[in-house]
């Protein structure tokens, strides 16, 4: 099961991160998540995924369009 997922945002001069619970997940399951993002002016966005046992995944930065 999955423990927590974190969306690290930045506008370019702070870096902020917002830990999403997923608790409620079950091993192997499947399930389409919706986040949106925090505000606007970000310039790139990154998610991280981690399970129970601290094993993580993670996207390469997304860079925002003007």
């Amino acid at each position: 099961p999955l423990l927590h997922a974190e969306l690290v945002t930045s506008d370019g001069k702070t870096v902020e991160r917002k830990t999403i619970p997923l608790a409620d997940t079950k091993e192997f399951g499947r399930k389409t998540f919706e986040w949106p993002l925090p505000k606007a002016g970000l310039k790139w966005c990154r998610l991280e995924v981690w399970d129970i046992a601290y094993d993580g995944a993670f996207t390469q930065p997304i860079y925002m369009s003007k």
